[in-house]
């Protein structure tokens, strides 16, 4: 199970994508907008998301034998 996860830095909101399309390591992206609403302004894989923030994000690893996931 992918855990929901958030991370806020300034005007930046980065939001784990739970589901398993496209993986285990897909993020939203979120702006604030100047009257305060985050607005989604990409879907993108954890490594071209991370070049945003200075906390690190988890990063997930693929169990193909099951298809589960665990936190790497």
């Amino acid at each position: 199970m992918i855990k929901p996860h958030q991370v806020i830095e300034g005007n930046l909101l980065a939001q784990k994508c739970t589901s398993d399309f496209g993986g285990p390591n897909q993020w939203r992206l979120h702006v604030k907008t100047t009257e305060g609403y985050w607005e989604e302004v990409q879907w993108m894989n954890v490594y071209a998301i991370q070049q945003f923030f200075k906390e690190k994000l988890p990063v997930y690893k693929e169990n193909n034998s099951q298809k589960k996931y665990e936190l790497a």
